[in-house]
């Protein structure tokens, strides 16, 4: 059986059920005020970043019941519910025609505030990564690694071992983590 895309999972029946009707007039405020940035696309994976007192991260993902989850690194979605940030990217979602979002494995695209950010430009996974986890770059006495991708469940990747420079060690890790599809 085929998962179902994002796009045909949401709707706003959904979105106002999960997040009530105050919140979801927020969200969708946040929304109309453009205010949805997204970071990567798949048919079953969304990263964005809504712009609201903070610059929060948004998860969308299709779980495996072939409903939909979403995450928010804002203090509302873990101590109250469904946030007006996953309301904004949920209504991004459900009115941005798929044609006007270009699929590609790894479709990583800046913040407006990112994109003369050279760092993010030479190496977009590793910029997407920082907002789930850390990269630690230099020895730690416990490993013969120069670099160490690392997230909330612990290390994921380390390397650099025979690297002299730290762009090729950078690119390794880059690389990767491309490998990995981690988003």
């Amino acid at each position: 059986m085929t998962k179902p895309s994002l796009q045909s999972l949401l709707s706003k029946k959904e979105l106002l059920e999960l997040a009530g009707d105050k919140v979801y007039a927020r969200g969708a405020n946040y929304y109309h005020l453009d205010h949805v940035n997204l970071v990567f696309y798949s048919a079953h994976k969304v990263i964005a970043e809504v712009r609201g007192s903070h610059v929060y991260r948004v998860d969308f993902t299709v779980s495996e019941d072939n409903d939909f989850e979403a995450g928010c690194t804002c203090p509302a979605m873990n101590g109250w519910g469904f946030c007006k940030h996953a309301v904004a990217t949920g209504l991004f979602l459900m009115n941005t025609p798929i044609q006007e979002i270009e699929i590609t494995q790894k479709n990583i695209k800046l913040p407006p505030s990112s994109e003369e950010d050279s760092f993010a430009d030479r190496y977009p996974n590793l910029a997407c990564w920082i907002g789930d986890g850390h990269i630690e770059i230099g020895r730690d006495g416990y490993s013969s690694s120069m670099i160490r991708v690392i997230d909330q469940g612990g290390l994921v990747w380390e390397g650099g071992t025979r690297h002299i420079s730290i762009d090729k060690m950078l690119e390794e890790a880059e690389q990767e983590i491309e490998k990995m599809d981690l988003f």
